[in-house]
């Protein structure tokens, strides 16, 4: 703020004299009224005149006037401390101010002024914590604690959306707006439910730190409702789900996949499945998203039980992922999606009992579920009675690709676990895997599962070193 402009009284002139010649008039008006009007020849004693009226005018304005008063000296003392104390407030209406709350606080609460502020003080919280989302994001997933791995990582997507546009916009300022423009770019229902779920929770969270006054996720719009229709597997590509399930990795999925598909499990429930979970009636399901929320068994179906007598169900394979997508191969399905082998089984069990709220409680969802999306999907009652009837025997004609090298380590004639104890420490791996017409990998992974101990990295390179300098080698088993 610059400085305010001085008031100038008076003022220099050049004018013309009477002969002509250059002049310097000081002219301007006194305090009483009377004007200045005086030249002089030499510009210098014309400023310095005016600098003596202007000293003049200041002295004069600093004189205090003398008016009468009914105060004491005492008062009008208190009266100059507190008008300089208002700083520019009239001093009437500051007092009368605070007349009307102490009197207001007297006849409603009956307490005095300087109580209530006292009470205010000791008492206050601020309502919400000004914390930007970046920073809010890390310590929602820092409190995330004892959840699965998958769930936390499914927040940490969910929340990173939030923080894209601009990682320093307060906690507090997200309204229904943001979150809207943030959920629009999903256009199915799933994946927008999915995150909507997300972000609802990480503001649930925010509202009762104080991060935020609300959930703007409680005044959003109604969800869509998914009115597509869901994928499911023809008769034949559930054959050769099978056949292929009994040829990968000598049978390794085909007890999970069974599962799966006779009864109705999630993948998730799947991975948290034991095997003191398979009885010899029922499938005591107690993992999965709805580990917190549904204990359920799950009757086994006869051609299930056919399928464990062969397959015993040891827990998920691992690598599950890549078997499943080298499973998915072998059925030459149009259409895959994550959850087709559960849509398969609800669809072709509702067929079957004809009873969807029986279904609904085998499955672990709702009648309101099964209702809108799996009835009517099959509609041919002779497939499904073959379904229900596939068991391993009946699969001895069906044929499936599982890809030229996996077909190759799956029908390898494996030598005895003497003999290839014996053989991977005659010769290198590389080598070995030539004559067995396999890959290295293949046969690490077959020691691996059969317990046979493999030379250590470097072994082969000493004993080229010993066999070039003449050296006698060292025995070559362990």
């Amino acid at each position: 703020m610059g400085r305010p402009k001085k008031l100038e009284r008076f003022h220099v002139r050049v004018v013309k004299g009477k002969n002509g010649k250059k002049l310097y008039r000081v002219e301007g008006y006194k305090l009483s009224g009377e004007r200045i009007r005086k030249s002089f020849k030499v510009n210098t004693d014309a400023i310095n005149y005016r600098a003596e009226l202007e000293t003049e005018i200041e002295e004069l304005e600093n004189v205090p006037v003398l008016q009468r008063t009914r105060l004491s000296p005492e008062q009008i003392s208190d009266a100059e401390t507190a008008v300089k104390a208002a700083e520019g407030t009239s001093l009437a209406t500051t007092v009368t101010h605070y007349q009307n709350l102490e009197s207001a606080l007297r006849e409603t609460h009956d307490i005095s002024l300087d109580r209530a502020v006292a009470f205010a003080l000791s008492h206050y919280k601020p309502e919400t914590e000004e914390l930007s989302i970046m920073m809010a994001r890390e310590r929602f997933l820092a409190s995330r604690r004892n959840i699965a791995v998958k769930t936390k990582e499914h927040y940490k997507n969910t929340t990173r959306l939030l923080v894209l546009d601009d990682p320093n916009k307060l906690t507090h300022q997200f309204s229904v707006a943001d979150i809207e423009k943030i959920l629009s770019g999903y256009d199915n229902p799933n994946s927008h439910k999915t995150y909507r779920r997300g972000i609802c929770t990480f503001f649930n969270w925010a509202k009762r730190f104080h991060y935020c006054l609300e959930n703007p996720c409680d005044r959003l719009d109604k969800p869509p409702t998914d009115t597509s229709a869901i994928a499911i597997l023809s008769l034949d590509e559930v054959k050769r789900l099978l056949k292929a399930a009994t040829l990968l990795h000598d049978g390794a999925c085909a007890a999970s996949v069974a599962i799966l598909l006779f009864a109705g499990l999630r993948p998730s429930e799947l991975q948290d499945l034991k095997p003191e979970g398979v009885k010899d009636g029922h499938i005591r399901v107690t993992g999965g998203k709805l580990r917190r929320k549904l204990k359920r068994s799950v009757p086994l179906a006869p051609v299930l039980k056919e399928w464990l007598k062969v397959y015993p169900f040891t827990g998920a394979p691992d690598g599950w992922s890549y078997k499943q997508r080298m499973l998915r191969k072998s059925t030459k399905a149009e259409r895959w999606v994550s959850d087709i082998i559960r849509h398969t089984s609800i669809s072709y069990q509702l067929e079957r009992d004809r009873d969807e709220g029986r279904v609904a409680f085998n499955n672990g969802t709702s009648v309101q579920m099964i209702n809108q999306h799996y009835r009517d999907v099959v509609d041919d009652q002779k497939m499904v009675k073959k379904l229900w009837n596939l068991t391993p025997g009946k699969l001895s004609e069906v044929e499936v690709d599982l890809g030229t090298s996996r077909e190759k380590n799956t029908l390898v004639e494996w030598p005895t676990d003497a003999k290839l104890k014996k053989l991977v420490w005659a010769k290198p791996l590389s080598r070995l895997a030539l004559d067995l017409n396999v890959s290295d990998s293949a046969i690490r992974k077959r020691c691996k599962q059969h317990g046979i101990e493999l030379p250590k990295n470097g072994h082969w390179q000493r004993e080229f070193q010993r066999a070039k300098s003449g050296a006698v080698a060292r025995p070559q088993t362990p």
